[in-house]
């Protein structure tokens, strides 16, 4: 990752979890423009920097394919002043400068590093939220599935840096899936309600902020392991979005169901996927091998 030490000192100012540094990340941000956004005692009107950038990342999310740039200066965010012996250039485009050398040994070990921590962060969380669900008497069974469930492998990533310089780093995470059957859909909103519960949970016992939206919810029916629809995100059904206009959307409340969606059945394969919990034998499942972080003889 180039300017390291910038994120770096940005993540510890700002007081960033890893998921919310990837959110300012996706915004367009850049550290610089974060650690210049710190209200101080002045600025009480200012949201903290985690606040802030999660709520403009679910704004963005709320509205697919529209990208949110970095707001201009405005009274609710106001950049303090540049000291008179610094060129006032416009915060908008100063963020554009960038050189065009390789990522160094060490910013290619860092990256790896945050990549896996992101992987063993979506792993407690699908344990927290399985042990939650656990406790409803319809689950009959919870299976964590998709990358967060086999090891790791290095690829060419999306981050520009990387991808420029054709630089592997292990493949990024980017959410939870836990496929879960279910005898009774009535009472989904107890689902979504465990969900929630154990993440914060997560956050309070480990220090790793995983967002409900995050963890997607596959839901099946026990026996003939029919797919039903995905567990929804939103806390009122039908929520009145563009994706709550899908036919049979909300027809079960709380039971999502996605424009042209088909699962992969071999996604649940045994070599794809770990059972977290199953009821005929009630037992939390051990997790499964993950990469352990790259040496100097491993770096690709």
């Amino acid at each position: 990752m180039k300017h390291k030490a910038d994120w770096d000192e940005a993540e510890k100012r700002c007081k960033l979890s890893d998921e919310e540094l990837r959110m300012a990340r996706e915004l367009g941000f850049q550290p610089h423009s974060l650690i210049k956004n710190i209200p101080n005692r002045s600025q009480p009107w200012k949201a903290p920097i985690p606040v802030w950038i999660r709520s403009l990342y679910e704004e963005r999310m709320e509205q697919p394919g529209r990208a949110i740039p970095p707001p201009p200066p405005s009274p609710s965010f106001e950049r303090e002043p540049p000291p008179f012996d610094e060129p006032a250039l416009d915060w908008e485009f100063e963020d554009i400068f960038d050189d065009d050398s390789p990522p160094t040994p060490h910013e290619i070990d860092e990256e790896n590093r945050l990549l896996l921590r992101r992987q063993r962060n979506y792993r407690l969380a699908a344990e927290y939220v399985a042990a939650a669900f656990a406790t409803l008497a319809p689950v009959r069974k919870v299976v964590l599935f998709g990358s967060v469930a086999v090891p790791l492998k290095k690829e060419i990533p999306r981050f520009r840096e990387f991808r420029r310089h054709r630089q592997p780093v292990w493949h990024e995470c980017k959410d939870v899936d836990l496929a879960v059957w279910l005898d009774d859909l009535s009472d989904l909103r107890s689902l979504q309600r465990a969900r929630w519960q154990a993440l914060n949970r997560l956050l309070a016992e480990k220090d790793a902020g995983v967002a409900h939206h995050q963890v997607d919810v596959f839901l099946f029916e026990p026996g003939t392991d029919r797919f039903l629809g995905h567990l929804c995100n939103f806390g009122v059904c039908p929520k009145k979005k563009p994706e709550c206009r899908v036919r049979d959307c909300g027809a079960v409340p709380f039971l999502q169901r996605r424009d042209k969606f088909a699962l992969r059945r071999d996604v649940l394969a045994a070599d794809r996927s770990v059972v977290l919990f199953d009821r005929s034998t009630p037992v939390l499942r051990g997790s499964p091998a993950i990469a352990s972080p790259p040496t100097s003889d491993d770096r690709p």
